[in-house]
């Protein structure tokens, strides 16, 4: 999870803490007459520090257009920053709620919008569970990321001491950036997914025990927080997870729950699309759909057993398969609406997302993004990463054995939000210190390492892939 905070002008310009943070949410406007004066100076503050930038208005009854088109011309907000309507009047109906989220969309489609209501507004006064792009609930009776309401919800304002605290449903700062920018370079949100679930290893990821067979502890169970039990629907989620997609999907380890879910919101298909989840024989598992033609589905999935081969019936890895489409295993798919907008390719003549049905996909390979030709590309010596990732820790404090490649990748882990908050300082030194040593472990992990290849020290594959996201090259 991500932290930030929520500031109005009771707060000053330049403000507390803020190095600490992943986000900072600033109130703009409340009904159609009022302007955070200091919002200008609050959003620059934060954008220099680094933090993620939103933006909010608070609903007054009234006329519902009038206050959209006063927040959005008031708000200091430029591309990639967060909206957010707070819903805490009750003179404000549920249904004027809706419009206001709907009239701020339409007014400002290329911005992630928000819903913040407290956890009462939410459970005894809304009736649509409308929430455009993300719920942003408040509920100070239960720790940090962990509200009590079944809905999905992008932020938690769990503590208003000393100032309103919040946690974001994100692996990453930088995942968060990309959710609140929507596409980058016109990469849909599909296709994200699509390319981040197909870089999975397909190999066992579980343990043999003599007692107990394969064991069901992965690090997809880890990332979950819920190890050890089975993990198909699990998988499933941490992609989306990983992806900064999860706003989107049931956080669920069942799938008939997952089943019910999509059927209560118009989400469910009888026909494949990419990224739907696919409920096999009547809740016993589930995939994600990767492809498919007029014939067969194709998926990927955890906890399940490689084609042919034989584990008990337990499932053991992640693993890719082909099904006959109209064969009675297949149930049916959930389709999620994706945050951008854009329907995947999909097999439905009436898909509910607008998407034009196609009689077959196949995964092209990831998306590639070449570099431009008049930038040169940095270059990060392994073996001379390696060296220093031994050497930095037992010498004196800010010992560079490496400066500039270590750079380099501080850099890259800086930017997937991989530094302890009070690490943060150390992620430029150029020192491969015990805190880049962390943050680099946080990074294998990520990738599905575990043990002894998620120590923090760097390999081959995991500084490739590493580089490959942030523009650097790998040489020995």
């Amino acid at each position: 999870m991500l932290h930030g905070i929520d500031v109005s002008d009771y707060q000053s310009s330049t403000l507390n803490d803020v190095t600490v943070q992943d986000f900072v949410i600033i109130k703009a406007t409340e009904g159609v007459s009022y302007t955070n004066p200091k919002q200008s100076a609050q959003a620059a503050y934060a954008r220099a520090h680094g933090a993620v930038v939103g933006f909010y208005h608070f609903a007054r009854p009234g006329d519902m257009q009038a206050q959209a088109e006063y927040f959005v011309q008031q708000a200091a907000s430029v591309d990639g920053d967060i909206l957010a309507i707070d819903w805490e009047d009750s003179g404000v109906t549920c249904a004027q709620k809706d419009a206001l989220l709907k009239a701020v969309k339409a007014l400002r489609p290329t911005h992630k919008v928000l819903l913040y209501c407290g956890r009462d507004f939410w459970l005894n006064i809304d009736t649509t569970s409308y929430c455009e792009d993300g719920l942003w609930i408040a509920d100070y009776s239960h720790q940090a990321g962990d509200p009590a309401i079944q809905h999905p919800w992008t932020i938690h304002q769990y503590s208003q001491s000393p100032i309103d605290q919040d946690v974001a449903n994100f692996t990453s700062a930088a995942a968060l950036q990309t959710w609140a920018a929507g596409s980058p370079s016109g990469v849909p949100n599909w296709r994200t997914l699509l390319d981040h679930v197909e870089s999975i290893p397909e190999k066992i990821y579980e343990t043999w025990t003599a007692s107990d067979g394969w064991d069901n502890h992965t690090p997809f169970g880890v990332e979950y927080g819920e190890d050890g039990v089975s993990w198909c629907v699990i998988f499933n989620w941490d992609m989306y997870h990983d992806c900064g997609f999860d706003a989107i999907v049931p956080k669920t380890d069942n799938v008939n729950s997952f089943t019910s879910w999509a059927k209560a919101r118009g989400q469910w298909s009888l026909y494949p699309s990419v990224g739907a989840w696919v409920n096999f024989n009547d809740g016993a598992h589930t995939e994600i759909v990767v492809g498919f033609d007029s014939q067969s589905v194709y998926t990927k999935g955890g906890n399940s057993i490689q084609t042919g081969a034989v584990d008990n019936g337990q499932g053991n890895g992640v693993w890719s398969h082909t099904n006959v489409r109209t064969s009675s295993k297949v149930v049916g798919y959930f389709a999620p609406r994706f945050a951008d907008g854009v329907c995947p390719p999909t097999a439905d003549p009436a898909d509910p997302r607008g998407g034009t049905a196609v009689a077959s996909y196949t995964w092209p390979g990831a998306v590639n993004t070449p570099a431009k030709p008049s930038t040169p590309t940095p270059t990060v010596s392994l073996s001379k990463l390696i060296k220093a990732a031994k050497t930095d820790p037992t010498a004196k404090q800010g010992h560079q054995t490496y400066k500039a490649g270590v750079q380099i990748v501080e850099a890259a882990l800086l930017a997937e939000g991989l530094f302890d908050k009070a690490d943060k300082k150390y992620a430029k030194d150029g020192s491969f210190g015990t805190a880049t040593i962390k943050a680099y472990g946080r990074w294998q992990k990520r990738l599905h390492f575990s043990g002894r290849d998620a120590d923090g020290i760097p390999g081959l594959t995991s500084l490739t892939a590493l580089g490959k996201k942030h523009g650097f090259k790998v040489v020995a």
